[in-house]
């Protein structure tokens, strides 16, 4: 016999599609609610099973818009511009500085408008690359960095509050499976911004593109090659990089439109935030830091962030641009993209049934098998190889994206702005310190350095998580 919730859940479930409905506390229809013999009330909908679920979709379809954008032009960047990894650098370094106002701005003005605001920093640092000299490119970077840090955490925290809130309301479904779940369908949807957005730089870029020059040598060498970070850039016609960034600009303004006109605020947060202060809420970033769990956590997050920068910065320059030309960079990025949605929600499905720990491992696998690879790799023009790194990498960052947000989601859920202030924060240095060292060093020991790192996060990672399993244990046999 069914209760009468679940017949509420029923009614409400059913109106998904409709477009009209009752007005709310606030004087607005809930989404998908309808009008009729049968509406669909604000309360009943909110206990709706797909409420929640269908708020994160919107949310993310933001995301896919805005980020259809940036993902394409940080790949290009360091090909494009000559002030690219400068511009990068002063981007992930402001983002660190954002992280420690991050939980007040979140807090005071709501996940949805601090989103607002920041995808309106994306559309600013478009505009800019449409004419890409220093001052103007910079500042730009600079302010989408200030930006960056709140967006991330608003994101996470409306991710992370909309799956304790779906969990709370269906009772016997764990809540890291919830937040997994979550999290799959996210990054699933987000890394398909690198087919949107590389697929209209290549089909641009493809045949307008000259050939690279490398200071008169050869491109191809392999990690220990002294010539192996030779400063390369291509040439694109004016009027091919107006109508890329025309595109770009147009996705950006429709992410900004979705948002407001879409995405419903939160009716309830799970965070413990209200009664303190600004200057309270911005030391939470760093009494947080010093936390036992965070303080295990923090170089595999510093650790991603400096393998993403490697991909972005030099796997894109160095090894897409120099062996098979720069208008191939889009298409390698797509497959890594495609790949990447895909395994987030598979790894997030996976995880439900193996365990956390056991996706973690296999990705740290295959990061280490392929770091091993690119050492001992002659570039050489080779479609195969190339897209082949692209690939794996792409599961290798669903690994991490999935996990690591969903172990963070879970252990912080009561301090999830000051938590994933943490998480971008040191995640953003370790796209400086790839930037920071970029032309200094050479390839082979910037991969021994992601090795170093890795194996040292993995362990500590594998602590975090042994720490986490004892203290539920303790829990179940106190109850």
């Amino acid at each position: 016999m069914p209760s009468s919730g679940d017949e509420d859940d029923d009614v409400a479930t059913s109106a998904l599609l409709a477009t009209a409905g009752d007005e709310d506390e606030t004087g607005k229809r809930p989404i998908g609610a309808q009008t009729g013999d049968t509406p669909v009330s604000s309360q009943q909908w909110q206990k709706s099973e797909r409420y929640h679920l269908i708020n994160m979709i919107v949310m993310s379809l933001c995301f896919f818009f805005t980020f259809t954008a940036f993902t394409a032009l940080q790949n290009l960047q360091a090909s494009l511009n000559k002030t690219g990894k400068t511009c990068l650098a002063v981007l992930y370094g402001l983002l660190m500085v954002s992280c420690f106002i991050t939980p007040p701005l979140v807090q005071r003005l709501s996940p949805k408008v601090t989103m607002v605001m920041c995808f309106i920093a994306h559309c600013i640092f478009t505009a800019a690359n449409y004419y890409p000299v220093q001052y103007l490119l910079v500042p730009a970077c600079g302010l989408l960095g200030l930006a960056s840090g709140p967006l991330w955490t608003a994101q996470q925290t409306y991710l992370t509050s909309s799956a304790h809130m779906h969990a709370a309301q269906h009772g016997g479904r764990p809540v890291d499976a919830v937040i997994n779940r979550f999290n799959g369908i996210f990054y699933l949807i987000i890394q398909l911004t690198q087919v949107s957005g590389n697929l209209v730089s290549s089909l641009i870029l493809q045949h307008a593109s000259s050939e690279p020059e490398v200071n008169g040598t050869s491109a191809f060498c392999n990690a220990s090659s002294p010539h192996n970070d030779s400063n390369t850039t291509a040439t694109v016609a004016g009027s091919v990089q107006y109508t890329l960034l025309s595109v770009y600009l147009a996705c950006d303004i429709g992410g900004v439109l979705v948002c407001v006109f879409c995405l419903r605020p939160l009716t309830k947060s799970v965070s413990q935030y209200v009664a303190r202060g600004w200057k309270d809420m911005c030391l939470a970033t760093l009494r947080r830091m010093i936390d036992p769990y965070m303080l295990l956590l923090l170089p595999v997050v510093t650790f991603t962030g400096l393998a993403k920068a490697f991909i972005f910065g030099e796997f894109t320059k160095h090894y897409v641009s120099e062996c098979v030309g720069i208008g191939w960079v889009g298409y390698v990025m797509l497959v890594s993209g495609v790949i990447n949605s895909g395994s987030s929600m598979l790894c997030s499905r996976l995880a439900g049934r193996l365990g956390r720990v056991a996706i973690v491992l296999a990705g740290s696998l295959a990061n280490a098998a392929l770091i091993a690879f690119l050492l001992i790799w002659t570039r050489v023009p080779s479609f195969l190889v190339i897209f082949s790194v692209a690939g794996i990498w792409g599961f290798i960052d669903a690994v991490w994206n999935t996990q690591l947000s969903t172990l963070f989601g879970v252990l912080f859920s009561l301090d999830q702005e000051a938590a994933f202030a943490n998480f971008r924060l040191w995640q953003a240095l370790g796209f400086c310190i790839s930037f920071a060292y970029g032309d200094a060093i050479g390839m082979e020991i910037k991969l021994w350095i992601l090795a170093s790192l890795l194996a040292v996060s993995v362990l500590l990672y594998l602590a975090a998580e042994r720490t986490f399993y004892q203290q539920q244990q303790k829990q179940n046999v106190k109850t």
